[in-house]
C-alpha cells in the first residue's frame, strides 16, 4: 500500500467512525484530546455506603479512568435521599455541564416524572443523557429469620412492616404495587437514607424486612446473611427469574389477568436497566459519546469482570442508547397502564 493509500484509508475509517457516532469530524478530535487530562471525574451515587448501587459504582470507578481519554482520576460521592431524586436534582440542576460529574441512581429514577406529572401528562422522561446501566436487576422481598411468614400468599393475611428510604425507593414502589395488585399487607416505614440503614433497622426490629431491594445489594452487603440464613426470600420482584433463586416464587407468575401482566410488564421494565449511569442533558454530544465509549470498554475489562465475579456481582451491561430506548418505550406505553400504575405507586410530591 502506497502512502497515499494509507492516508486515503486512515480517512475512510475515520469518516466511518464519525458517522458512526453521528459527530462532526472537529467535534470528534476534540473530544478525543485529552478530554479529562488533569482532572478528576466525580460519580454521585444516589445511596449510601454499603449497598448495592455504591458497591457496583465503586467497581466502575476503579477500571473506567484508563478507558476516558486523559486518563481521569474518578472520586465517588455519596448523595442519599428521597430514594435518589436528591442525586437526581444535584446532577441536573447543579452539576457542570461538562461531563466531569455522572450520577449513579436507582432504576426506578425513570419512573420519577411518570410518577410525578399532573393527572393528565405530559409524561416525560428525565432530562439527562443516559451513560448506560451496568447491570439487570431482580429486586426480592426479605424478611429477617424468624419469621411466621414463610410464603407470599401470608403476606396476604399478616401486616409485614418493611424500611425504606423514600417513596420513589424501590422498597415503597414494589411493596405498593403489591399491596394494590395481590392484596399484601406491608406497611411501610419511610426515612431511612439507604439500604444499610434498613438493615440496622431490621437487626434493632424497627422493621421485619425489605419489601423491594435488589438481590445483587443483598449478596454485596449481607452475604453472610444468606448464608447463616437469618433471612428469608419470600419472592422475587422481575420479568424473570434469578439463575441463583430457582425455588423462590416470581411475583410475575401471580399475575391472574392481562391487565396486571401489562402493569407489571411496564412498572418493571426498569430492573432491565438496574444499574443506570447519567449525565446532565446539556453535555455536548460529543463528550457524551467519548464517555459512553468508555463505559462500554470498561465493562470488557478483564479486570473488572474478574472483580465481579469474586464479589458475585453480576455484569449484564446496557449501552446507553439502549437504556434511552427503553425509557422511550415505557412512556410510549398506553395511557390507560400508565394511569394504573401511576395509580398503584401513588403521584410523586418532591
Amino acid at each position: 500500500m502506497t502512502d497515499s493509500q494509507g492516508r486515503f484509508m486512515r480517512f475512510l475509517w475515520g469518516a466511518v467512525l464519525v458517522a458512526a457516532l453521528g459527530l462532526e469530524p472537529t467535534s470528534l478530535a476534540l473530544a478525543q484530546s485529552s478530554t479529562f487530562k488533569g482532572n478528576q471525574v466525580f460519580m454521585v451515587v444516589a445511596s449510601d455506603v454499603g449497598g448495592g448501587y455504591d458497591t457496583y459504582a465503586r467497581l466502575l470507578a476503579r477500571h473506567i479512568g484508563t478507558y476516558l481519554p486523559g486518563k481521569p482520576s474518578i472520586v465517588v460521592q455519596n448523595m442519599p435521599g428521597a430514594g435518589g431524586l436528591k442525586a437526581l436534582d444535584y446532577i441536573v440542576n447543579v452539576a457542570p455541564k461538562d461531563g466531569s460529574y455522572w450520577g449513579a441512581m436507582p432504576s426506578g429514577i425513570g419512573y420519577e416524572p411518570m410518577l410525578g406529572a399532573p393527572a393528565n401528562g405530559p409524561f416525560e422522561p428525565p432530562a439527562v443523557n443516559w451513560i448506560g446501566s451496568m447491570a439487570k436487576e431482580v429486586a426480592v422481598t426479605i424478611l429477617q429469620n424468624p419469621t411466621p411468614i414463610k410464603t407470599f400468599d401470608d403476606m396476604r393475611k399478616q401486616t409485614v412492616i418493611v424500611g425504606s428510604s423514600g417513596a420513589t425507593a424501590t422498597n415503597s414502589i414494589y411493596a405498593r404495587m403489591m399491596n394494590s395488585l395481590f392484596d399484601t399487607k406491608f406497611k411501610i416505614v419511610e426515612g431511612y437514607t439507604g439500604q444499610p440503614p434498613v438493615y440496622l433497622a431490621m437487626e434493632r426490629g424497627e422493621v421485619q424486612g425489605s419489601a423491594g431491594l435488589y438481590y445483587s445489594s443483598l449478596v454485596a452487603g449481607k452475604s453472610d446473611w444468606l448464608r447463616d440464613k437469618k433471612v428469608s426470600i419470600i419472592v422475587q420482584i422481575a420479568l424473570e427469574k434469578s439463575p441463583d433463586l430457582p425455588d423462590v416464587p416470581l411475583l410475575y407468575d401471580f399475575a391472574k389477568t392481562d391487565e396486571e401482566r401489562r402493569v407489571l410488564k411496564l412498572a418493571l421494565a426498569g430492573l432491565l436497566m438496574g444499574h443506570p449511569f447519567i449525565l446532565p442533558k446539556a453535555v455536548p454530544a460529543d463528550r457524551v459519546a467519548v464517555i459512553r465509549k468508555g463505559f462500554n470498554e470498561a465493562l470488557q475489562d478483564k479486570a473488572l469482570l474478574e472483580e465481579a465475579q469474586n464479589m458475585r456481582m453480576p455484569i449484564t451491561p446496557l449501552k446507553g442508547e439502549a437504556v434511552s430506548a427503553l425509557i422511550t418505550d415505557m412512556y410510549a406505553s398506553p395511557k390507560p397502564v400508565i394511569e394504573k400504575v401511576r395509580s398503584i405507586f401513588g403521584p410523586i410530591k418532591n
